[in-house]
Formats: C-alpha cells, sequence, structure tokens
C-alpha cells in the first residue's frame, strides 16, 4: 500500500523508513567528512575542486544527503506518485506573501534585535551590515543567498523538513518533533567541526547546537503554517546561511539566544504546541 503525506503530516510515523533515511544522510556525511579528517582525501580549498576532485564531488554529495535520502526512500516506499507529490511540495504556488515575507525577514530581524541588544549591553557601535560595500549590499548578497539556497535550503530541506518532519508530527506534536529533529539535525553536523577549513571548524558545539535545536521550532511553526512547503522550509534556511546582519561576541551570541527564545516561546503560547498552527474556532472540539 502507497503512503502519501497530507499537508504537513504523514499517515504513519515509519520508524523502519526513517531509520534507512538517517543511515543515508548521515551515512553520506559522515562517511565523506571522516575521509578528510584521517587525511585520505584533502579538504577543498576552491570552487574549482568542487567539480574537479573527488573529494569535490563527495563534498556535493554530502551536502545534499539529506535530500538524495528523501528521494530514495520515497521512490523505495512510495515509487513515482510519492516522489512527484515530494516534489510538488517544493514548486507549489500556494505559498502566501505573508509567509513568503516571513521566511525571508524573520532571521535577518531577529538577528538585528539581537545586534541592538547586544549593543546596549557593551557600549560598542561595531557595523551592523556584514559587508564591505553597504551602499551596494544587495549585489554581493544575491550569490551568497542563491548559494545557500541551493546547497543548504533545497539539499537540506527535502530531508529534514519535507521526509522527516512529517512522519514526526504522525507520532508526537509539532513542539516535540522539532526538538527531536534539531537534535539529530545538529548531531548531522558534527563532522564539520573537525575539518580544516570547514565553515563550523573549531567552534564550540555545545553553544552552537542549542541555537539549531530553536531555529528547528521556528522551521516547524512555518512549514506547517505554509501546508507543508518545502520551498519556504528552504528559503527560511538560504536567508539563515546568507552572512548579512553582523552579529559580534559572545556578547551578541547569548543576546540573540535571548531574543530566539523568547520568539519561540510567543510562538508556541499563541499558535500552540500541537501543531504551531492556530486553529479556527470550528476546528476546536
Amino acid at each position: 500500500m502507497i503512503r502519501q503525506t497530507v499537508g504537513y503530516k504523514a499517515k504513519a510515523f515509519e520508524p523502519r523508513n526513517l531509520a534507512f533515511y538517517f543511515l543515508i544522510a548521515f551515512g553520506l556525511m559522515w562517511l565523506k567528512n571522516g575521509l578528510f579528517i584521517f587525511g585520505i582525501l584533502r579538504p577543498i580549498t576552491s570552487i574549482g575542486e568542487q567539480f574537479g576532485t573527488v573529494g569535490g564531488i563527495l563534498d556535493l554529495v554530502c551536502a545534499f544527503s539529506p535530500m538524495i535520502g528523501a528521494f530514495v526512500m520515497t521512490a523505495m516506499v512510495e515509487g513515482k506518485p510519492g516522489v512527484g507529490a515530494l516534489w510538488r511540495r517544493f514548486w507549489s504556488r500556494n505559498l502566501s506573501i505573508r509567509w513568503l515575507l516571513v521566511a525571508l525577514l524573520l532571521g535577518p530581524a531577529l538577528l538585528l534585535i539581537a545586534n541592538l541588544v547586544s549593543r546596549m549591553l557593551d557600549g560598542q557601535a561595531y557595523p551592523i551590515l556584514d559587508l564591505a560595500n553597504q551602499s551596494w549590499m544587495i549585489i554581493p548578497v544575491i550569490p551568497q543567498f542563491i548559494g545557500a539556497f541551493i546547497l543548504s535550503g533545497m539539499a537540506e530541506e527535502f530531508g529534514w523538513r519535507g521526509y522527516a518532519l512529517p512522519r514526526f508530527q504522525a507520532k508526537w506534536n509539532a513542539l516535540a518533533s522539532s526538538i527531536i529533529l534539531g537534535v539529530i539535525w545538529a548531531s548531522w553536523h558534527i563532522p564539520i567541526f573537525f575539518v580544516q577549513g570547514a565553515p563550523l571548524y573549531q567552534v564550540d558545539f555545545w553553544a552552537w547546537a542549542p541555537m539549531i535545536v530553536l531555529v528547528s521550532i521556528l522551521y516547524t511553526w512555518i512549514f506547517n503554517n505554509t501546508n507543508g512547503s518545502v520551498l519556504a522550509a528552504a528559503l527560511f534556511h538560504a536567508v539563515g546561511n546568507t552572512q548579512l546582519i553582523w552579529c559580534q561576541g559572545s556578547t551578541c551570541l547569548w543576546s540573540y539566544y535571548g531574543v530566539l527564545l523568547l520568539a519561540v516561546i510567543l510562538i508556541v503560547i499563541t499558535f500552540g504546541p500541537r501543531n504551531l498552527v492556530r486553529q479556527r474556532p470550528e476546528e476546536v472540539t
């Protein structure tokens, strides 16, 4: 029997299929980075090496491992109709302007608030915009955003939100599903902390991971309120990986955690932990 997702929830939890999915996503990610960590392959240092070396090709496969796992498992279990349904949840034209703006502006808004709070706390007037030529700031941001959209947004969100989250929500409420998936999502990144030259190299994992868990709740909130739009999640992911707002030092980091936690609390209180979607009066029993 073919199981298809309905909106932002799947019909069943499917633990065995989820186990195989995470095996693919984690296996590709950890295997490739293990080759870098133990010196079997040299880490990628230029765009030219991305397509011209074995390490570069593996690096791309690794980046797309959540997406690869999602489509492999969907094809095996649901066949061609399931693959088509998953793909259409990315290209759906039903994303409203309101939620499009939330996906694009929420992340920078939270960072900006954290920046202003940290300035009041430490009294330092460091730059807000992390760009050398601020008068033409939109120009250098465009290619960075497109790269993040493809290599982070599409590459990961077909898997984390497109495949795993709907199945988690078939078993747990939206808040619990977000936290569990956030822990798994953070763990997937662990090898990057040990690869020289990687974006997270030598970053404190224990200071970084709670942010991922909290942000995971925002992803679910956006995903559920757009009826399971992978595009909305991918856009939110791409904006988060596009460096625009400058947040400097430990003061700003903790300010950001505080602002992020407050935003999550307000969302959970307002929309409810069950679905993170505000119910209409006729839907309340």
